[in-house]
């Protein structure tokens, strides 16, 4: 019973732990709110990427800074979460002063 309920309990923690964003529904607008943290985060993405003129974004405050993901469009006639494949993004954290200070590739 003891490893059952241990077993139970790894395996809650590990669920719990998966960092991945879910696909969002809707895009940020580039021109919209947080303008600014998407153009420091598409300079970040041209550098690395080759797909950065068919990425949508989306923008979360993080801490002291700015967590932006950059979602792949891989199919435009779709519409929602639909548009991207689960592994097609890339984050870039940005700190308080949008300074770029960490990129991640995902796909």
């Amino acid at each position: 019973m003891k490893k059952h309920r241990i077993l139970a309990l790894c395996l809650a923690l590990l669920a719990g732990c998966d960092h991945q964003p879910g696909r969002m529904e809707h895009a940020e607008d580039p021109q919209g709110q947080y303008r600014q943290q998407i153009e420091v985060a598409q300079r970040v993405l041209e550098q690395n990427e080759n797909w950065a003129d068919r990425a949508e974004w989306e923008v979360r405050k993080s801490g002291d800074g700015w967590e932006v993901i950059a979602w792949r469009i891989e199919h435009p006639d779709r519409k929602g979460p639909e548009r991207y494949v689960p592994w097609g993004y890339s984050i870039i954290e940005l700190d308080s002063r949008l300074t770029a200070i960490h990129y991640r590739k995902k796909g």
